[in-house]
């Protein structure tokens, strides 16, 4: 089983970090003024918090694949370099898990370039997910609960 997790929204959390500099478009309902977060460089990925219970379930999941029970991959979409480089050094700085195994593409829907039948996603994003899915890969939802996440995993795996 190859499992990808996508980074924000879902690992890292970054709905509070683009609150906390005020990074929402003036004009636009919940819509991120990328001007400002790329002016910001690096440190506006960096400075990311983890998502509630995902630093745990990360660990878990990189075990379970040290362990060979499953093949583990960061799927993260960005299209800009700074974006890129301040995502591998918040992995460098937050986890010990090899970059090379981090994948980052230009959009959301390109994440469907992974799927294959043993490959499940975590995401969430409809946007990520949909076309994953309909790529043939298998799916689970993100929906803040990284207890379910895992419990979704366990299932996919038949270990629940």
């Amino acid at each position: 089983m190859k499992l990808y997790v996508d980074m924000d929204g879902t690992l890292v959390d970054f709905v509070a970090q683009v609150s906390a500099h005020g990074f929402w478009r003036k004009d636009k309902v919940n819509k991120v003024d990328w001007a400002k977060v790329k002016a910001m460089g690096t440190s506006f990925w960096t400075e990311m918090n983890w998502i509630n219970g995902a630093e745990a379930a990360f660990a878990k999941l990189y075990d379970m694949e040290k362990r060979g029970e499953l093949e583990l991959f960061i799927l993260s979409s960005i299209d800009f370099d700074s974006g890129i480089d301040g995502k591998k050094q918040w992995l460098q700085r937050n986890t010990d898990f090899p970059l090379e195994k981090a994948i980052f593409v230009t959009e959301p829907e390109d994440k469907a370039e992974y799927a294959a039948p043993d490959a499940w996603l975590i995401d969430d994003r409809v946007k990520s997910l949909d076309p994953f899915a309909a790529a043939g890969g298998n799916v689970i939802e993100f929906k803040g609960d990284w207890k379910a996440a895992l419990e979704a995993v366990a299932a996919a795996m038949n270990l629940d």
